[in-house]
């Protein structure tokens, strides 16, 4: 599965396992089937996230300075206010719904849930007005539901059978203007691929067959055969304007501006092709380090993580350079990468960890020279990076059941939340500016240096997670356990 695809499902799966919504046994059900992601699970003694950055020593053999910080880029704050709702409430139904969950593409928030009897629905309303844009539809009867996906071209929803129908899942590709299912894909989340381009959506089997479809009819534009060499990992190019998975609206970027597909197989070839057309536009051998890595492909580079087992190492290559990739960075021993990030101008951030009850660490490594930058010592259990410029978010659960808390690092390794903030679920709504919930109060955060302007009550009911709404430096949508609603939260 898609690194992005993988890490939210992850994320829904952990969090809907934590809300006691119907049978709890439903929910955890989601945090099962995450074939690809125990291995990472399994290094995390609780899905914790960090606390306040201490200088730590470090493994890594290196000048003991290491390269100087760069200057971070300029920052893109917003005045963000008290959030105020927008339209009514927006009702799931009569029934009691497992969990529900939203997102945000265009002028549209959608919601998403699976009702008691296993009903799977959608709905959206107006970004602007908070107002229905059409009547809930019903996209069928599951035993599970896999999340829902937004994009400007579509709202995209999966659902899981698990009683032998053939095929077991289903993707529903929802037309976002007027809610009707345009088409629908078999689509296996434990080992398929999605790739968001403005040309096509691109659907990768475990396999290795590609299918590029039109994302109004389903039309095929263009398909390959699986080849001998199977691609352990499919992934799009970033680059420095595009948002990166989960820092914007908690998912995903609108989409890849970059038309390049990258693929790396098992032999550890690294193929790239044209989204549009499927041609090879470049094979090169030495590249890839194996189906348990994170892969990250990023402003020209394409870099790669062991998580678990191997040597434990960071490579990079160069996507347009020839050769075989470098290494960048090696674990020390017994412990292994959980999440890296671009944080600064060839700049990397990895968070590492070990099986132990030793604290994870966040260290920036440049990029060209491979020494650290800084080392920041975490509590064991951070979970996520979330990258903003020079700067970068560090999340995940706390120590206590129903508890969460962050980190925020400046481009020196400086740790600038306050200590209500550590406490609180935190994210990116602009390139400056962070949005804070916890301890019942929503909050805007200066990431320049981590200031704290209070809002007011949060919106959130108590049994629903900041991890199930979306929001932009405008708008928040969150469900809750009878509906989902949105509010203006910019400053007025």
């Amino acid at each position: 599965m898609s690194t992005d695809l993988e890490r939210m499902f992850t994320a829904l799966g952990r969090d809907a396992d934590g809300i006691p919504l119907g049978d709890p046994s439903t929910a955890r059900h989601r945090g099962e089937r995450r074939r690809r992601t125990q291995l990472v699970a399994a290094g995390l003694a609780t899905a914790g996230a960090l606390a306040a950055g201490l200088t730590g020593g470090s493994w890594l053999a290196r000048d003991a300075a290491g390269p100087e910080p760069v200057a971070p880029p300029p920052d893109g704050p917003v005045q963000l206010g008290p959030a105020r709702p927008l339209g009514k409430e927006i009702r799931y139904g009569d029934q009691q719904v497992r969990f529900g969950l939203t997102a945000i593409a265009g002028n549209r928030a959608y919601a998403g849930w699976q009702e008691e009897d296993g009903t799977l629905r959608v709905a959206a309303a107006d970004l602007e007005t908070g107002k229905a844009a059409w009547p809930a539809r019903t996209l069928g009867e599951f035993d599970d539901s896999n999340g829902i996906i937004a994009v400007p071209q579509a709202l995209l929803a999966i659902g899981e059978h698990n009683d032998g129908t053939v095929p077991d899942q289903l993707l529903y590709v929802v037309d976002p203007d007027t809610g009707r299912v345009r088409w629908e894909l078999p689509f296996d989340m434990n080992g398929d691929d999605l790739l968001f381009y403005d040309s096509a959506l691109v659907h990768v089997t475990e396999a290795g067959a590609i299918s590029a479809r039109d994302w109004s009819t389903g039309r095929v534009v263009w398909d390959e055969a699986p080849p001998a060499d199977p691609p352990v990992a499919s992934l799009g190019m970033y680059g420095p304007a595009d948002p990166l998975p989960g820092s914007s609206n908690g998912a995903f970027p609108a989409h890849l501006s970059d038309p390049r597909m990258l693929q790396i197989t098992a032999g550890g070839a690294l193929v790239v092709r044209d989204s549009a057309t499927g041609a090879v536009r470049s094979t090169r051998p030495g590249v890839g380090i194996g189906a348990d890595a994170h892969y990250l492909a990023y402003d020209g580079r394409l870099f790669g993580a062991h998580r678990g087992t191997g040597p434990n190492r960071v490579v990079v290559a160069e996507v347009d350079g020839g050769g075989a990739a470098r290494e960048l960075h090696k674990a020390a021993s017994g412990r292994s990468y959980y999440d890296l990030a671009p944080c600064g101008s060839d700049r990397i951030c990895l968070l590492d960890g070990g099986a132990t009850e030793a604290p994870a660490e966040i260290a920036a490594v440049d990029v060209a020279s491979g020494l650290e930058i800084w080392r920041k010592q975490a509590p064991a259990g951070a979970q996520r990076l979330l990258p903003s410029g020079a700067r970068v978010l560090v999340t995940g659960s706390g120590a206590q059941p129903d508890e969460m808390s962050s980190a925020l690092f400046d481009h020196d390794g400086t740790q600038l939340l306050g200590e209500e903030d550590r406490r609180a679920s935190l994210a990116w709504v602009s390139t400056g500016t962070l949005l804070s919930f916890g301890g019942g109060k929503l909050a805007g955060v200066t990431a320049a240096d981590g200031s704290r302007q209070e809002l007011g009550d949060s919106p959130l009911e108590g049994l629903m997670t900041p991890r199930f709404c979306s929001w932009t430096e405008r708008r928040l949508a969150c469900p809750g356990s009878t509906g989902f609603r949105v509010w203006d939260i910019a400053s007025r």
